[in-house]
């Protein structure tokens, strides 16, 4: 009998040890409750001081990024006037305000707003929740004591009460308390990720490190001091991400909640299991570490070896194994993870994302990225800053347009946002090229003196779009750009909004008419040109990666004109080969290693084989000439810029670089009714190289379409 019960006795221990402590479950916020939305203006500052913070991590007396401003008590996205807004959990309306007139900023801070007490769930730690949207029109469709399902319109989105653009203010609020909590730190939305129902707006993100290891900055800059170090298949949760940087939460440093990963290193992955610390009760210090820290084990194991510590509550580690209560992340300075035993003052999310979307079916923002603008109306490309752009017709028709264009202004936007943009592609996007017609329409009498409009498209963007704005983020991109005053093409740098011109001298053009602006980023390598012609190739690592798109800037401050604004057509992006890379010299004494043959430069480079195909935008067709260049070592020659012109059915210059399959893909400008499109190489630049047309294969093909 002795044995038996020691035998039970060791059975049930053994039991005990492999149940997970009591976890925390998520609050109650199902989806971001707007129909669509643009950038994230601000997150909630949660220190109401001279110092300021968010959920992010960040500490000081500056934004970095989004946007907010001291005491800033929500959640801020800029979105279209007339946006439905919608309830984001099941609940009761308790009050609403519907008699502030549209755009009206004097009567109330909220504006119109909606008011809801919900009643599909609870805090983390069972704390009764309310939620405020405002900023809404008068039209409030909803009323007071009405019970609201999750998704259900409730209200619809405006400019009211202090605001300073069109945006929509989300606050989640404790029921009893007299001040609201950061939704994010305390775990009240349902899933880590979050996305509006039909999955067009985003709020965080898991990476996973792709390359064998990569630096853990401070900031979002290359000189920036290196926090730690993360490494290959580690995931970490990022709260967002700006400058082509993602902001991480890392464990086991008490000095730094979070840092900045290159865009480029990591890959965005839809995958691992979320746990977060929940802060310490009592009044909320940002600086604070947790009166117990949570260990990270060597195993999966209470008594094996602690190798760090998660000091920090509210941020949020992503798990890529689980195994008996224990959760397994990174241990960020080492090539290895750790474990981590939830309790109940911990969230472990049981999804990452609401069930109802399908990561395979969020916008597709791949190269390449086409549009030809056939459709008149609200332009659906991209996304807009702050209000979406429209379509119209246009005469001049753009070269082989159909007389249909984009439009971007910011005279749909009523706030302090005087640009406007359409805007595409990813953070990591770094080897591509952008290119658009642009109708430069010079108006030197147009506006009121020292009023001018700046236009023209942009590459490696930071996310904010603003070219020389300061308004809701800061312009930082390469771009060339149009003066409508002086009649001016500028091809540069923007920095914080100030712009930095690569030229020696503008380049003047005073006669109105359709032109042809193009950016290729390669590697360290930006080139601009002008309907086809190099303005420059300039060196420059100022921006490692980002989308690219097509901006305005108002400078008509005073004079508001109606009919300001830039015209688009024939939109194009797509990758580059990665760069050829400069040698690293040999250390003395280092034996230096033989060659392989196909990868030396040297010789001549001749085209091998162009390969044609055709697309189509509604009735306009267009070519596509695929040329691929070699050696006369039978090698792939990546890095080399072809030249070509196009006849039969249009004519025009193209050029590009090849990629490392030594492929280059080029394309026509569009023809209605199409035709016989026609591509002849007319020269090949390789460093390195000579090239011989002698030896082409091929130097011209054709293709007839349809």
């Amino acid at each position: 009998m002795k044995k038996t019960c020691v035998f039970l006795l060791v059975l049930f221990l053994s039991s005990v040890s492999s149940l997970a402590f009591p976890q925390a479950s998520p609050g109650p916020y199902e989806i971001l409750p707007v129909e669509e939305a643009f950038i994230t203006e601000a997150l909630k500052d949660l220190l109401a001081t001279t110092e300021r913070a968010d959920w992010s991590g960040y500490l000081g007396t500056t934004w970095i990024s989004p946007n907010a401003y001291n005491g800033h008590e929500g959640t801020d996205f800029s979105l279209d006037t007339g946006t439905p807004i919608l309830a984001p959990a099941n609940g009761t309306v308790i009050d609403v305000v519907t008699d502030i007139p549209e755009n009206n900023h004097t009567i109330n801070s909220f504006g119109n707003y909606v008011l809801m007490q919900v009643t599909g769930g609870v805090s983390p730690q069972g704390e009764s929740l309310d939620i405020i949207l405002c900023h809404l029109l008068p039209n409030v469709p909803v009323t007071i004591g009405q019970n609201v399902t999750t998704g259900q319109v409730v209200g619809y989105a405006d400019n009211t009460g202090n605001s300073t653009s069109e945006h929509i203010h989300i606050e989640p609020r404790l029921r009893d308390a007299t001040v609201g909590t950061c939704p994010f730190y305390w775990g009240h939305w349902k899933y880590p990720i979050m996305f509006n129902p039909n999955g067009v707006k985003q709020v965080g993100h898991v990476i996973r490190v792709k390359i064998a290891s990569t630096p853990v900055r401070s900031d979002m800059y290359e000189t920036s001091s290196q926090i730690t170090t993360a490494y290959q298949n580690q995931l970490f949760f990022s709260s967002f991400w700006k400058r082509g940087y993602y902001r991480v939460f890392i464990p086991n440093d008490a000095s730094n909640r979070s840092g900045w990963i290159k865009a480029i290193d990591a890959e965005e992955v839809f995958t691992g299991t979320v746990i977060q610390a929940i802060p310490d009760p009592g009044t909320y210090v940002h600086n604070a570490t947790l009166i117990s820290p949570y260990a990270i084990k060597a195993s999966p194991d209470a008594g094996s070896a602690t190798i760090g510590q998660i000091v920090y509550g509210g941020g949020r580690f992503v798990a890529d194994q689980v195994q008996s209560g224990w959760y397994r992340i990174p241990v960020p300075g080492s090539a290895s993870w750790g474990w981590v035993q939830p309790d109940s003052r911990m969230i472990v999310y049981p999804q990452l994302y609401n069930s109802n979307i399908n990561p395979a079916n969020l916008p597709d923002n791949d190269f390449p990225l086409v549009e030809n603008f056939s459709t008149v109306g609200k332009c659906l490309f991209g996304r807009s800053k702050y209000n979406r752009s429209f379509t119209q017709t246009f005469t001049p028709s753009s070269p082989g347009g159909d007389g249909i264009v984009v439009r971007v202004t910011d005279a749909n936007t009523y706030g302090n946002g005087y640009e406007e943009c359409v805007v595409i592609g990813k953070v990591d996007h770094r080897d591509y090229f952008v290119q658009s017609d642009v109708y430069l329409d010079y108006k030197p009498s147009y506006l009121g003196k020292k009023e001018y409009q700046i236009y023209g498209i942009f590459i490696r963007d930071d996310g904010f779009s603003s070219m020389d704005r300061t308004f809701e983020g800061k312009g930082n991109c390469y771009a060339i750009i149009y003066d409508d005053v002086k009649g001016e093409v500028r091809a540069g740098k923007y920095v914080d909004a100030a712009f930095t011109d690569f030229l020696s001298s503008p380049v003047s053009i005073t006669e109105d008419g359709w032109h042809t602006f193009k950016i290729e980023a390669q590697g360290n390598h930006i080139r601009y040109y002008l309907d086809a012609n190099l303005l420059i190739d300039k060196v420059d690592d100022t921006f490692i990666s980002g989308p690219c798109g097509l901006g305005y800037s108002n400078h008509a401050d005073r004079t508001y004109p109606a009919a300001r604004g830039a015209y688009f057509d024939n939109f194009v992006a797509d990758e580059l080969g990665a760069p050829t890379p400069t040698p690293t010299p040999t250390p003395t004494g280092t034996p230096t290693p033989t060659p392989t043959p196909t990868a030396t430069p040297g010789g001549k480079v001749y085209v091998h084989d162009i390969a044609m195909s055709s697309g189509a935008s509604g009735p306009n067709y267009f070519g596509i000439a695929a040329i691929w260049i070699k050696n006369d070592s039978g090698a792939d020659v990546s890095g080399a810029k072809v030249t070509g012109e196009w006849s039969g059915a249009v004519s025009g210059t193209s050029s590009g670089i090849t990629g490392a399959d030594g492929k280059v893909a080029l394309q026509s400008s569009k023809k209605k009714n199409g035709g016989t499109f026609t591509f002849c190489v007319t020269n090949v630049e390789a460093a390195g190289y000579i090239y011989d047309s002698n030896m082409n294969v091929e130097t011209c093909d054709s293709i007839t379409a349809p």
